[in-house]
């Protein structure tokens, strides 16, 4: 092996590059890079014998050149020497390394997380507005609604959820019962346990458990069950067929999500206000029939008339954004679990926010 200095510096390589001459090789090329040459030859013409260990030597020289911003070029390449470069990407071997990506600006950041959220309410906007023409529109023209899938989902939602609801309600009414006599009697009110139960179990406390116990029981639900049939490509073939998926699978699953909430919160009221009579029966010593008269005096037709618009606009909801995300699955499987989460949490937010403005527009029209 000789080194010839020119211009550009060249180094030629004997006949035999292989793991005997790799050492010697290398030597010879970073003695011409120390002389931070602009372009560099390495002439591979008398090459007759080499192996791999011969070959990563000059891929190894190639990179160290061009870290040092030198020009490499490879001459007399035979064609089993072509072969070998091509099959292990020498461009990429000797390349230097990717640079690390740029950080997004704040702005970006900031477009990414809230990009997916605004598609996400629209896409529930959407949904809405379709099940609303099914219900609505398509049945005066002839299309009718499917009540015995209707009766189907109420006995699926309603009566699965039925006994975490009887106890949620029952603990509720105790706890609210006990919170309240042991304020109450240190100013010998304890008659207005009954108020305060009342009064919470049937404007808030109801349909804001009973809400979030469907979304995270038949929200969760309906979302993955159309997720997995838009990965199993059921949805597809339904539009195939002419069906549209919102008046077939949404408007039953979204019709039964609002009366079951409905008529749970009704249970819910009615066990939870029997929870804190019982409290107040054995612990409070208040009698059966002072309590049940002054519930009657706390509670007014506008609680109920309230309770049951909000049980209903937080049934809809919850099943609207089931729906919604169901239907809007990405992603194979993983997508499916990532719409169930979604679905849980942008239901039970959308209930905080609607039952503030029940509140809200409740406080005003009896001011």
């Amino acid at each position: 092996m000789t080194a010839t200095l020119a211009a550009p510096a060249t180094i030629v390589v004997g006949k035999s590059l292989d793991r005997g001459s790799a050492a010697a090789l290398l030597a010879a090329l970073d003695r011409e890079l120390r002389g931070k040459p602009q372009r560099l030859v390495l002439d591979l013409g008398e090459v007759a014998s080499f192996d791999s260990a011969g070959l990563s030597t000059v891929v190894e020289g190639m990179r160290r050149a061009r870290e040092q911003g030198i020009e490499v070029r490879l001459r007399g390449l035979s064609q089993p020497m072509l072969d070998f470069f091509s099959l292990v990407s020498i461009d990429r071997l000797a390349g230097k390394p990717p640079e690390p990506p740029e950080r997004p600006s704040f702005v970006l950041r900031v477009g990414e997380f809230v990009e997916p959220k605004v598609d996400g309410l629209l896409g529930v906007l959407k949904t809405a507005t379709d099940v609303l023409y099914a219900l609505f529109v398509l049945p005066f023209k002839g299309q009718r609604l499917r009540f015995d899938r209707i009766a189907m989902e109420i006995d699926h939602c309603a009566g699965g959820a039925l006994p975490i609801i009887l106890l949620i309600a029952f603990l509720m009414g105790l706890i609210l019962a006990m919170q309240a006599w042991v304020q109450l009697r240190i100013f010998g009110c304890e008659i207005y346990v009954a108020d305060m139960v009342g009064v919470s179990v049937v404007s808030e406390i109801g349909p804001l458990m009973t809400a979030i116990a469907l979304a995270a029981r038949s929200g969760s639900s309906n979302a993955a069950q159309l997720g997995s049939m838009v990965v199993g490509e059921e949805i597809d073939a339904l539009k195939q067929m002419g069906i549209r998926p919102e008046s077939f699978l949404v408007v039953p699953k979204v019709v039964a999500c609002a009366v079951s909430a409905v008529m749970l919160t009704g249970i819910f009221d009615i066990v939870g206000i029997c929870g804190g009579a019982l409290f107040a029966w054995g612990v409070a010593d208040i009698e059966w029939l002072a309590f049940t008269a002054q519930l009657k005096q706390a509670l007014h037709f506008a609680d109920f008339a309230f309770a049951t618009g909000k049980s209903l606009t937080f049934g809809a909801i919850i099943g609207t954004v089931g729906c919604s995300l169901g239907l809007r699955v990405q992603g194979g499987s993983e997508g499916v679990g990532r719409a169930t989460t979604n679905a849980v949490v942008l239901g039970i937010f959308l209930i905080i926010v609607i039952d503030a403005v029940f509140v809200t527009v409740q406080r005003l029209l009896l001011a």
